[in-house]
């Protein structure tokens, strides 16, 4: 297991947000894709930075309704995404492993990674969730010899 590439491993259809969006937009792709990172791409589509649903959490508080968490809206347009996201975050390669991501996850506690080729373009992204539900499979399979 230890060489399998990311390529293998990776989710291709990314829910991306741009680097001049709001967060009220940000939050929007947050709730309506039901996904918790954000790779912040620039016009050319390379990454350059990170947003996820608890950097959502540290801008602003949400109010707690009987519906789930409700977000105010022109507090949110107060914020653009490149002031408040993380910048350059780490990237990996398609051509990396799956042991390199899990290392790299479990050191600094990332909950994804986004993949990119060389020129930075983003071309998928691995979450904890993809990697577990990779190795589930593996172990399935494995099970079935």
């Amino acid at each position: 297991m230890r060489d399998i590439l990311l390529k293998d491993v990776m989710v291709t259809k990314v829910v991306t947000a741009f680097i001049k969006d709001s967060l009220s937009k940000t939050e929007e792709k947050f709730r309506l894709h039901g996904i918790r990172h954000l790779p912040v791409v620039d016009d050319k589509k390379r990454v350059v930075g990170m947003f996820t649903q608890r950097d959502l959490m540290r801008c602003l508080a949400p109010r707690k309704t009987e519906d789930g968490y409700i977000f105010d809206k022109e507090q949110l347009d107060r914020f653009i995404l490149e002031y408040v996201m993380a910048k350059d975050p780490v990237t990996l390669g398609p051509e990396d492993t799956l042991r390199h991501v899990i290392d790299i996850m479990a050191r600094d506690k990332f909950g994804c990674i986004p993949i990119v080729r060389s020129d930075g373009v983003l071309l998928g992204i691995v979450t904890q969730i993809d990697v577990l539900k990779y190795i589930a499979r593996w172990f399935r399979e494995e099970d079935n010899k």
